[in-house]
């Protein structure tokens, strides 16, 4: 009786596995993003995970891959074509959603008593400084290029652009003149672009020379905030750039006291 049922789970095996669709191969997956990104300019993860019937973590990481090779640009919820931001508004891309219009108001209160600022790379910042008030008359130094090209439409906001070598594909300059031009400025906020944040793992990105950049642009200001878009909450990525004791303030789009903040809450973070 055991040798037949054997038989027979083999037996139906073989013919699930004939009639079955064959599980697509992430080489494959891999092509038909970056054919769908040439064809539309940009994509959506969760619309991805869906045509293609994977998980959306399988998308992800396919993207994080494609990124890491240069091929396409990951932001909030997709990806965009091989830049790292438009130097234009990116809201005909629909980047700016909701998240990011929320995350956007609540930054603006950091600014109040802030004369001198860093902000580095990351859509989140690129956004932030884009809606910045008209009238705000504070010196925003950056390395990030098209950052740096948006605040030309803010009148009395001064801009210094660290330099150093250019990063094409991550569109920021980034080298040890820069280390060098750091230890010569004092700034009132540090606003930190980011990969992940986690309550146990802190702040992390996936490129490990911007990691040392930003721990020197943290010993350059007195305060430092973090903007989370809710996608890289509770993300851990290659490089660590510090913990929870050199970040003052945690901004999300949740409401303070939602309960996926709870262990965020528990390292003493101001959160907004």
């Amino acid at each position: 009786m055991q040798t037949f049922c054997f038989v027979a789970y083999i037996f139906l095996h073989y013919i699930a596995n004939i009639f079955s669709e064959p599980t697509m191969m992430k080489e494959e997956r891999q092509r038909m993003i970056i054919a769908k990104l040439n064809r539309d300019q940009r994509i959506n993860l969760v619309e991805l995970s869906q045509l293609l019937e994977v998980s959306y973590d399988s998308i992800r990481r396919d993207v994080i891959e494609l990124e890491d090779k240069g091929l396409l640009k990951k932001v909030h919820g997709g990806a965009v074509a091989n830049s790292y931001l438009p130097f234009k508004t990116t809201q005909g891309l629909g980047i700016a959603n909701q998240e990011i219009i929320q995350l956007t108001r609540k930054a603006q209160k950091l600014f109040e008593n802030a004369r001198i600022v860093l902000m580095d790379g990351g859509t989140t910042n690129f956004h932030i400084a884009e809606q910045l008030p008209k009238n705000l008359d504070i010196t925003v130094i950056t390395n990030n290029l098209p950052l740096a090209m948006v605040l030309n439409e803010h009148p009395k906001i001064e801009t210094i652009l660290l330099g150093g070598t250019y990063y094409k594909r991550y569109q920021i300059t980034l080298s040890n003149e820069i280390m060098r031009q750091l230890d010569h400025l004092q700034a009132d906020l540090y606003l930190m672009g980011f990969n992940g944040v986690h309550p146990e793992h802190g702040i992390t990105i996936r490129h490990y020379e911007e990691s040392l950049l930003k721990q020197k642009m943290i010993k350059a200001a007195r305060r430092v905030a973090v903007c989370a878009v809710e996608e890289k909450i509770n993300t851990v990525e290659t490089y660590k750039v510090c913990g929870w004791n050199d970040i003052d303030v945690l901004i999300t789009s949740l409401k303070p006291t939602d309960p996926e903040l709870a262990l965020f809450r528990r390292e003493g973070l101001e959160i907004w």
